[in-house]
């Protein structure tokens, strides 16, 4: 009994990992509800910190940092995946990187031409 136990755990954790995002990957979904939280922090990317110029607290702010971090072409990998992924050398944010569905909802953005900036 504990084997079947074990084994529909797991068969619940893959099919779960395999679920598609129901969050659609928009400037506002990105910005407000993955970046706001994440990054717009006061003591980081705030309108009052303003941290290596780009802040992520508001809508309005989150996009005009998008535009310098993304630019408005998709198909290649940005600034923004690289500091989301370390890829570039630093992760951000450091203290805790961002969930891998946010990360890849955020990718699918930028790869179907990050639309909204």
């Amino acid at each position: 009994m504990g084997r079947m136990r074990c084994f529909s755990l797991l068969l619940a954790l893959l099919v779960a990992c395999g679920a598609e995002d129901p969050r659609p990957a928009t400037v506002e979904v990105i910005s407000v509800e993955i970046l706001a939280p994440a990054c717009g922090a006061p003591q980081c990317h705030s309108t009052s910190t303003n941290q290596s110029g780009y802040a992520f607290d508001t809508l309005a702010t989150a996009k005009a940092a998008l535009k310098q971090l993304v630019g408005t072409g998709g198909g290649e990998r940005h600034n923004l995946m690289e500091v989301l992924t370390a890829n570039g050398g630093k992760l951000m944010p450091p203290d805790a990187p961002l969930d891998p569905q946010d990360i890849t909802l955020i990718e699918t953005w930028i790869n179907n031409g990050a639309k909204g900036l």
